[in-house]
């Protein structure tokens, strides 16, 4: 979602936060997949990887075959849901071997969700209000379930969540003018990470106190 209007530095700048969120994202995949490899720990439920799976297979396809007409800000777009959409499958693959599946019917009810969307909204809006939303959904549920064990992965993992996320939400929300309809999901998405992490650091300092 490029404004015309926009001087080329503020471009710049919204570009360059897009890259660095992306990349939060991509540094949260990595935590996740070796935490899985080296722990067997899923660091979100199956339902979510299903719904994360389903959103960047669909953005990505969606990116790639309208590339030529597609802003420099969207084809950056583009790339990062294709980087995601690697990292999301390196990690199914590692949970796959820990003798973890995401079923089928999980990631047909997910692709539905992101349909349902696109049926009502231009894709830009489509794909962030439906990020935005479930990001929200599995936050909360991560937050509200029992601490992770606090190693360094899963700390790294929810702390980067959490910035990769604020940053889509300040630029969607705040920077390109005032938008509760990203604000509102996108600053919750937040609050639930940050819970989930001082939960997180609650339980190493209890374990530390014990041992």
């Amino acid at each position: 979602m490029t404004d015309q209007a926009e001087t080329p530095l503020k471009r710049s700048a919204l570009l360059a936060l897009k890259l660095f969120g992306g990349a939060c994202w991509v540094a949260a995949y990595r935590e996740a997949i070796k935490e899985t490899e080296e722990q067997g720990t899923e660091l979100l439920p199956e339902a979510a990887v299903a719904f994360n799976l389903a959103w960047e297979a669909i953005y990505s396809a969606g990116g790639i075959y309208t590339w030529k007409k597609l802003s420099l800000e969207d084809k950056a777009q583009t790339l990062i849901n294709i980087s995601w959409l690697v990292h999301d499958v390196k990690w199914l693959r590692a949970m796959r071997r820990r003798g973890t599946q995401v079923r089928p019917a999980l990631i047909v009810l997910a692709a539905a969700y992101q349909l349902g969307f696109l049926a009502k909204l231009p894709p830009g809006e489509a794909a962030r209000i439906s990020a935005l939303w479930q990001n929200l959904g599995f936050s909360g549920y991560c937050a509200l379930a029992p601490p992770d064990k606090a190693d360094e992965h899963t700390r790294n993992f929810t702390l980067l969540r959490a910035i990769g996320t604020a940053v889509p939400t300040m630029t969607s929300g705040v920077l390109r003018g005032i938008q509760p309809k990203y604000l509102a999901p996108g600053l919750g998405c937040v609050l639930f990470d940050l819970i989930r992490l001082a939960r997180q650091e609650g339980g190493r300092m209890s374990w530390r106190s014990r041992s």
